[in-house]
């Protein structure tokens, strides 16, 4: 048994770990983790980029905040491009208000993650643009058009994940009672471009006035109707006439309310409401253009889900991984249809149910920028003082972009 003092034993340890240390020399003293980012710009271009865009937006974004050189490479057209058609289809939804005063300027984005769960974003907006009462007109490449309610009202086209925004001043005879405002992208002339349209007095031909986003002027046109699809080409500024399901020939004509339009799964849809017999048709185009290639998918039961007494449409967003399709019911609700249950269920997102109604159209998110798409033209960013915007401060002139506005994420059963 040692008998040897406590206080003898630990000098004697302390004795010969100095003398270790000493052999040792420098082996001993441990090397600093280097910062990530070293060991990541070591890598490819190549590599880098395809490892960043299997991250999450969230983390996408978060990693902007990280320095500047990873900032740099997410803003660089070279990833933003690939990662937008890799970028997923959600649903983006904004709030009408019961008090304008207390109205939080946000808007709400609805995701799929992994096993079909569903994940909110509540990203807030900025209090300087007024857009309590504005809708929702469309999304194109992560860039989002708002429409105000009122004849001379401005439009905004911004991106929410960047807080970048643009005004679109509003025409010389503003928007009439039945006129229509969309938003879209050329490929042939890499421009964006606002539409508005106004319906002449005979209904039969819409006087057009074109916004090209950096050209600072509205164009107007003027172009034939039909009494079913319109479509209007952003590269040739021309209105064509899109053919209907063939049996639509020997079908009553009915409101242009029993009928909504969207895609689903890269196709056209038309949504069809059968007053006669409650029951709500869903047709794709497979083969864009050709009128055989219609297809009717679905047909749903209206009954199955909360009768209104008002006219019930559902709006088709985007299939689910497990089968099931994410639909805006009457702008009131957001619901999954299950094609082989035929059944519904509700998604009850915080904030919606007490609202008479909402605005929500398909969303994906993007880091496409509104420096590079206006040419020259007034960009306003919404700064929150979080890293990225200080990192832009300090001086990342290769690169253009902002801070996420704060948000938080919320996962729904």
């Amino acid at each position: 048994m040692n008998n040897m003092n406590p206080s003898k034993r630990a000098a004697n340890r302390a004795a010969t770990c100095s003398k270790d240390r000493e052999r040792l020399g420098e082996k001993w003293q441990q090397p600093r983790s280097p910062c990530p980012c070293t060991n990541f710009q070591q890598l490819p271009q190549a590599i880098a980029m395809e490892i960043l865009l299997r991250l999450s937006m969230k983390t996408l974004f978060n990693c902007r905040c990280v320095c500047k050189e990873w900032l740099s490479l997410i803003s660089d057209p070279q990833f933003i491009h690939p990662h937008l058609s890799r970028s997923r289809i959600g649903i983006l939804i904004k709030k009408y208000p019961h008090n304008l005063k207390s109205w939080k300027p946000e808007l709400t984005h609805v995701e799929e993650c992994a096993e079909s769960d569903l994940w909110v974003d509540t990203i807030n907006f900025t209090d300087n643009v007024p857009i309590a009462e504005f809708g929702l007109v469309n999304s194109c490449n992560g860039l989002v058009c708002l429409s105000g309610p009122h004849k001379y009202d401005p439009c905004y086209v911004c991106n929410p994940i960047l807080g970048e925004f643009i005004i679109i001043p509003p025409t010389q005879k503003g928007r009439g009672w039945c006129s229509f405002v969309g938003f879209g992208f050329s490929v042939r002339t890499n421009e964006y471009k606002v539409l508005q349209t106004n319906l002449s007095d005979n209904f039969c031909k819409a006087e057009a006035e074109i916004y090209t986003i950096g050209a600072l002027h509205w164009v107007s046109y003027g172009g034939n109707l039909s009494m079913l699809i319109n479509t209007f080409n952003y590269g040739t500024e021309q209105f064509q006439r899109l053919p209907s399901p063939c049996c639509f020939g020997q079908r009553k004509k009915q409101s242009s309310e029993s009928f909504k339009l969207g895609v689903l799964g890269g196709c056209l849809l038309l949504s069809v409401f059968d007053d006669e017999s409650s029951k709500i048709g869903m047709w794709v185009m497979k083969d864009y253009g050709v009128q055989e290639s219609w297809t009717k998918f679905l047909v749903i039961v209206e009954n199955l889900f909360r009768r209104t007494p008002f006219l019930s449409l559902h709006e088709p967003i985007m299939f689910l991984s497990n089968g099931e399709i994410l639909m805006v019911h009457n702008n009131w609700t957001v619901v999954c249809y299950n094609k082989e249950k035929k059944s519904f269920r509700e998604i009850r997102i915080t904030g919606t149910q007490s609202l008479f109604s909402f605005d929500a159209i398909a969303y994906s998110p993007s880091f496409v920028s509104l420096y590079d798409a206006s040419r020259g033209e007034e960009v306003k960013r919404v700064r929150t003082g979080n890293k990225s915007d200080k990192l832009l401060a300090v001086g990342s002139s290769d690169c253009v972009g902002s801070g996420m506005p704060p948000y938080k994420c919320t996962k729904l059963n």
